[in-house]
């Protein structure tokens, strides 16, 4: 019994997402107390039920932030529901179990990515995600449900997604110049299919990363939106998870490509030149690592006295996780039904984007065209414009386009304009008699000026529905200015005036008016929507010629990428390890197969390890949360170690200024918010940004080895995956 709820001040439900019993027991609580219809057995919520019994809810969470600045996070009932909050702008996001099947640690995570993934979606306009027809909502909320279950699904069974970090496919050499190759024709061909934008160009194999092409001038592609671009295509193009159905596969690229799509406005500007990313490669060539990379020979392993292994005590006799560990941060794993893994075409419900809905629900999975609007983001913008032109190549394989938008540039003035607002916002929350320090006031309303006059310069030439908007942003501007923002910035009132607050409200709606206009609702012409659709069936017939004699092997690799075999010889007593590089998070892990329909009664091993693997990096999560950087726990009949260190862009070992504290906020990962970058800044704060590599090591090995030869696998592990990254960092350091 699950669900998902998102409402807004007013209060109304901006999005609802419930599992069938959820749904039916709202229903059923709805007719007893006269509030919903009285047989209370539709398969739809009823949301007036809803929102009566949510209301005191967001009021009672509404208060105690107002009053004390101390709402509280979850709430646990006698009956066995939990529910987990989190207010996240304006809106609360609420999580409910009523099962017992997911923790609190889960539910937080899940609130978090939601976020995230709504806004990659809909930008700031969080709103968008209620549409005013109830046949649009119930698309809409359909979609994005699905989009949460994916993920709830992948993080229950891909290593990439319950650390949160690409996994890049470990292909060979003459298969990589080929992907790359083959990226830069393709990206070349959409820029003279008339999409001058087009920057990066992506293969996914499943939840892998094949290969990455971006042109020369483009903003990188965060880990985090590579991540939730899997997400997306995963859901536009279900796949089984047995090798079986992805080797039974015949593609017929001739097919015409039918589309769904979302459009956006685009300008043709001169093409960029193009350029071989380095991050994008799963081999380097010996000549580039040693024109790139300089020195590439074998990484001096520091000595044993630099490694410091708290042990952590547990139960010696337990093959299982102790109790009160397992309570505190363990989601017992659910079987996932094999409708949910590869859904028929029939039944994956079309995208409805904030534009437009999707159409020809009719037309084969392998065979659409998906078009839509993404909000990536770059060092200048939070939510940054992009399009994502997505055609399947073979089950499990995708390419993706991902086209920047024009005035995408003002999309950042909006999006630092609103920033700006919500921490204006959070100061108000702030009790006491003295005034802010520093000066800080007036540095907030100097940026938030400075935005402001950009947006408004940027939108008094435009036309069309656009001159309204920017006359209103210079009305409300003006309203907000004369009612003493200022003045209320350098003051010690713990409140803005009724005024004040009412104008910045209705100046906050209005910037979301103009990010709607400008980004989420524009339709091009049809006779630019067909090309584009023709460009894309030529790349999707490009592609397909030159990898479909790699379709055996790439599906061979996408269920078993990285095989413990390799270090067997080597490291004797060593189960299982994830090896993370969180500069540019990426993760190096043996894969774990389950059996999909194993045998009854039967023993299978690998489930076992799977369970122990998921409770081993939920518990290292848990204790690095609690300011553990490097622990040894014995457990059983299994030792596990983790460890995370630091090092300058040289290779140095970097010792943290600052203690490792225990801090509110987002759970590590890089989905909820990058945990490991505010972590370096808060270690490192006088050392500039990217200044500090960051890097994880979690091992897994049988119980009797002796913690020294554990200590010592783990130092030589992590530089032999080291030179396995091609890295060109000096000696490393555990601490």
């Amino acid at each position: 019994m699950k669900g998902l709820v998102v409402i807004n001040p007013l209060p109304d439900i901006v999005f609802y997402w419930g599992d069938a019993e959820f749904t039916s027991h709202i229903n059923r609580l709805g007719a007893r107390e006269g509030i919903a219809e009285q047989n209370g057995l539709s398969d739809e919520v009823d949301q007036n039920a809803l929102v009566q019994f949510f209301s005191p809810l967001l009021a009672s969470h509404r208060f105690l932030k107002a009053e004390l600045d101390n709402p509280y996070s979850s709430i646990s009932c006698e009956n066995g529901f939990l529910f987990v909050l989190r207010q996240f702008g304006e809106h609360l996001y609420i999580g409910v179990c009523g099962d017992g099947s997911e923790s609190e640690e889960f539910l937080k995570r899940k609130l978090y990515v939601f976020r995230r993934l709504a806004g990659v979606h809909y930008g700031p306009v969080i709103d968008e995600l209620r549409p005013d027809s109830s046949h649009g909502r119930k698309r809409r909320w359909s979609y994005m449900s699905r989009l949460i279950n994916t993920w709830a699904h992948l993080a229950s069974t891909e290593q990439s997604f319950l650390v949160e970090a690409v996994e890049r496919l470990n292909v060979n050499q003459a298969l990589n110049e080929t992907c790359i190759n083959m990226l830069e024709q393709a990206l070349s061909k959409v820029r003279s299919g008339g999409d001058k934008h087009a920057v990066h160009a992506l293969l996914l194999v499943n939840t892998k990363l094949l290969a990455l092409y971006s042109s020369r001038n483009a903003c990188e592609l965060q880990a985090a939106d590579i991540l939730a671009i899997t997400l997306v295509v995963r859901t536009l193009f279900p796949t089984g998870d047995s090798l079986e159905e992805l080797l039974s596969f015949t593609h017929t690229p001739s097919t015409p490509l039918s589309i769904r799509r979302v459009t956006t406005e685009r300008s043709p500007t001169p093409s960029s030149t193009e350029y071989y990313s380095p991050s994008s490669s799963v081999e380097e060539t010996e000549q580039e690592k040693s024109e790139g990379q300089g020195d590439s020979s074998p990484r001096p392993v520091p000595s044993r006295d630099m490694f410091h292994t708290p042990i952590i005590p547990h139960e010696q006799d337990s093959f299982h996780t102790p109790a009160a560990v397992q309570d505190s941060f363990y989601t017992p794993l659910q079987p996932t039904p094999a409708n949910q893994r590869a859904p028929d075409p029939e039944r994956n419900p079309l995208l409805l984007s904030a534009c437009e809905e999707a159409v020809d629900e009719s037309a084969e999975q392998s065979q659409e065209y998906v078009h839509m609007p993404a909000f990536l983001q770059t060092p200048l913008c939070t939510h940054s414009p992009h399009l994502l032109h997505c055609v399947p190549i073979m089950p499990g394989t995708v390419l993706v386009i991902v086209s920047e938008v024009p005035k995408s540039h003002l999309a950042g003035h909006i999006c630092q304009c609103l920033l700006t607002l919500v921490t204006t916002e959070l100061m108000q929350g702030r009790k006491g008699g003295s005034a802010r320090e520093g000066g800080q006031g007036r540095n907030h309303v100097e940026v938030l000026e400075g935005n402001v006059k950009r947006v408004l310069d940027a939108t008094r030439k435009m036309k069309g529905g656009l001159e309204r908007v920017h006359k209103d942003l210079v009305n409300r501007w003006d309203l907000v200015r004369k009612g003493g923002l200022s003045e209320y910035m350098d003051s010690t009132a713990a409140n803005p005036p009724p005024r004040l607050e009412t104008a910045l409200s209705e100046f906050t709606r209005t910037l979301k008016v103009l990010f709607r206009l400008l980004f989420l609702t524009y339709k091009p012409p049809q006779a630019a929507e067909d090309k584009q659709r023709e460009t894309m069936s030529t790349v999707q017939e490009l592609v397909s010629k030159k990898i479909c004699d790699y379709k055996d092997y790439l599906s061979v690799k996408a269920q078993r990428n990285v095989t413990m075999t390799t270090y067997l010889e080597d490291f004797p007593g060593l189960i299982h390890f994830l090896y993370i590089d969180r500069s540019m998070d990426l993760v190096i892990a043996p894969a774990i197969n389950v059996t999909t329909n194993p045998d009854p009664g039967s023993f299978d091993a690998t489930a076992v390890l799977k369970v122990k693997v998921w409770e081993m990096v939920r518990r290292w999560q848990h204790y690095l949360q609690n300011s553990f950087t490097s622990s040894v726990v014995r457990d059983g009949d299994f030792c596990y170690s983790y460890f995370l260190w630091f090092e300058d862009p040289s290779g140095n070992p970097l010792s943290p200024q600052q203690p490792v504290k225990q801090v509110q906020g987002a759970p590590p990962g890089i989905l909820a918010g990058h945990y490991y970058r505010d972590l370096c800044a808060r270690c490192f704060p006088t050392m500039p940004v990217g200044a500090v590599n960051c890097y994880e090591l979690m091992c897994m090995h049988v119980g009797v080895i002796p913690a020294e030869f554990v200590a010592s696998h783990c130092r030589k592990l992590a530089a032999m995956l080291w030179e396995t990254s091609g890295e060109a960092h000096s000696p490393i350091s555990l601490l």
